[in-house]
């Protein structure tokens, strides 16, 4: 019997005591001799009372410090943090053997797994990146759905972030394995699959030739979330330079509208359809655009920010529309500073790159120098780094201090080229 919701070093740690002692510890009895056995190894004494609350035999918390160094002494261990260390190391060791040269895995395995996963086990976290490198390189297409199509993946147990993270790790697969629309359409007949790669794996930089652009065709035969379609064919063609076929896609979106509780990037998405559909018919800023953004801005929680700015704030800011920009950031409603995960830093940097944009036409270099400092671009994975670094150089450029090593990532997006005309 163990206590419920104690760490696994401290189950760890009674384990190996009984293995040790001989026998379980269940009884009162055990417990006293077990003092005896402790005081003879170590001579230092921990009463039966507290080995009975450690084993759960009667209510009680976990012992201080001091007691867990001299329950390591008896097993062996200079402390307890020496206990930690060797038990850590035994498990990472243990686990990769067992797991390098397995080929099956049974469903059982799969799932204890993944709730490893869920519960923040990064060694288990570690295994799944190399076990996807793996049927991601090697494996048919058609059996990825045994890996991508589970509920852990759709039904909220994790965070976005640590979505993206281990999609974006397997960038370079699946832009290889993924570059034809033969290879998109197999993936495609598992929706779960294709839903996992694609909305996680969001690519920019072949959104316009190759493994994104490819997919984007894909999923127009059965467009699942409007938003996310038509946002991504939006940057697709913006992008491309392909501004005026733009229209029809940001019509859609507009039409598709949004709830309070769409995910904020879907919203992004369609603020940026709001303003194409008026720029593309009249040439200029909808005047009402500013308020209605900054107003759901307000009744967005701030961590949320990145993602309702990451889609639409660049866009704005490179087509020149510097005074919404610099009114947007100047309402202080925008919380850039909010980073809650990994992946925020990115969104954070897409804002901020924005308001460099606009900082830098205003001429205000002072305040474009701060927020320069600020970025990350140790973070910029590679689903959005390349846009990232176009970004860059145009704010570097306009601040009169071109980043000549950032010129080629500018030179990717002829779009990005016709609206900054630089």
């Amino acid at each position: 019997m163990t206590h419920k919701g104690t760490t696994p070093y401290l189950d760890a740690l009674r384990t190996e005591i009984q293995r040790r002692f001989g026998r379980a510890v269940r009884t009162k009895t055990d417990c006293q001799q077990l003092e005896d056995r402790v005081y003879e190894a170590t001579g230092q004494l921990v009463s039966y009372n507290t080995m009975r609350r450690f084993f759960g035999l009667v209510p009680g918390g976990d012992p201080r410090a001091g007691i867990l160094d001299i329950l390591s002494a008896y097993c062996g261990f200079a402390d307890f943090s020496t206990f930690k260390t060797d038990v850590g190391r035994f498990a990472y060791y243990f686990d990769w053997t067992q797991t390098v040269d397995k080929v099956d895995w049974s469903e059982h395995e799969r799932d204890a797994l993944f709730e490893r996963i869920r519960n923040e086990d990064f060694n288990a976290q570690s295994i799944f990146l190399w076990i996807l490198n793996k049927v991601t390189t090697h494996d048919p297409i058609s059996t990825w759905s045994f890996w991508l199509d589970h509920p852990i993946w759709t039904e909220g147990f994790l965070r976005k972030a640590q979505l993206v993270f281990f999609s974006n790790t397997l960038a370079d697969e699946f832009r290889q394995r993924l570059s034809t629309e033969a290879s998109c359409r197999e993936l495609h007949q598992n929706p779960a699959s294709f839903r996992w790669v694609t909305h996680f794996f969001a690519d920019y930089e072949t959104i316009q030739h190759g493994y994104m652009a490819h997919a984007l065709n894909t999923m127009a035969q059965r467009i699942e979330v409007p938003l996310y379609y038509h946002g991504m064919r939006m940057m697709q063609l913006y992008l491309s330079g392909s501004w005026e076929a733009i229209a029809p896609h940001a019509r859609a979106a507009v039409a598709e509208g949004f709830h309070s509780e769409t995910y904020p990037i879907l919203i992004s998405r369609y603020f940026q359809a709001r303003f194409w559909v008026y720029y593309l018919e009249h040439g200029c800023w909808d005047p009402h655009l500013t308020a209605e953004y900054t107003r759901v801005l307000e009744a967005t929680h701030p961590l949320y920010h990145h993602l309702l700015g990451m889609e639409f704030l660049p866009v704005i800011a490179a087509m020149g529309f510097t005074a919404p920009m610099v009114r947007i950031m100047e309402t202080q409603s925008l919380h850039i500073e909010v980073r809650s995960t990994w992946s925020a830093a990115v969104d954070a940097d897409l804002n901020r790159l924005a308001f460099m944009l606009a900082l830098a036409r205003n001429g205000d270099l002072a305040s474009f120098k701060a927020h320069q400092a600020k970025l990350k671009p140790d973070f910029w994975y590679k689903a959005y780094r390349k846009y990232l670094e176009a970004l860059h150089y145009a704010c570097s450029v306009l601040s009169g201090e071109p980043r000549a090593d950032l010129e080629p990532s500018h030179r990717y997006f002829s779009g990005l080229q016709r609206a900054l005309n630089l």
